[in-house]
């Protein structure tokens, strides 16, 4: 009786792994944008309510595990998030897109900005302004080399320092066709320049 319950739960497992395995899909396509069908790089690709998901490359090109039925969302900054629910009802274990992404529209707040009327207005109340003691000592606080220093240790990247340093990433790959870049430690002008400064002292503490 024991045998025949081990092999009814092994029976059981390995349907079950096998209906598991038909359920799954290799999910791939292209992430466009919707205007131009330029190729969008680094999109973020994840499963809707999970962890798992991707990154598209530098042709806008991605490819995922997933399941029959998943919805899959696609955001970038700057852009709509967008949902799509792979179709239940595939017959093969592969499926493509091509995923068009649209500029999000973001509305900042009304903001007022008033210039004193003249320099010399300006200069009287900014002089007499009156600084609690409290907020003197915090300014004095926040202005040391210590606390700068930890300040710009934990700041990000902001949008426009990612998008630069994106399109020169960029420009290295291309310029090197994917090859390594040459090192100038074998360079002998770049040696040259080495031995000259250490002639001047350019080395030396001062």
């Amino acid at each position: 009786m024991k045998k025949l319950a081990v092999y009814i739960f092994i029976l059981i497992t390995v349907v079950a792994k096998g209906q598991q395995s038909e359920n799954l899909i290799q999910f791939s396509g292209l992430v466009v944008t919707i205007d131009s069908l330029r190729a969008l790089p680094l999109v973020a690709i994840r499963i809707k309510g999970t962890n798992k998901g991707s990154y598209s490359d530098q042709t806008g090109f991605f490819s995922l595990v997933a399941k029959k039925g998943d919805v899959i969302l696609f955001s970038f900054l700057g852009l709509k998030t967008v949902e799509y629910q792979i179709p239940l009802n595939l017959e093969q274990n592969k499926y493509s897109i091509i995923q068009p992404m649209s500029e999000d529209t973001v509305f900042l707040p009304e903001t007022y900005i008033r210039g004193w009327p003249t320099q010399e207005e300006f200069n009287y109340y900014f002089v007499n302004a009156n600084v609690p003691d409290g907020g003197y000592d915090a300014a004095r606080g926040n202005l040391r080399k210590k606390n700068l220093s930890n300040i710009s240790a934990g700041m990000t990247y902001d949008s426009k320092e990612v998008s630069k340093q994106t399109v020169q990433d960029q420009y290295a790959r291309y310029y090197y066709n994917n090859q390594l870049a040459p090192q100038r430690i074998f360079d002998p002008f770049a040696w040259g320049q080495f031995f000259n400064a250490w002639k001047r002292g350019d080395y030396q503490k001062k």
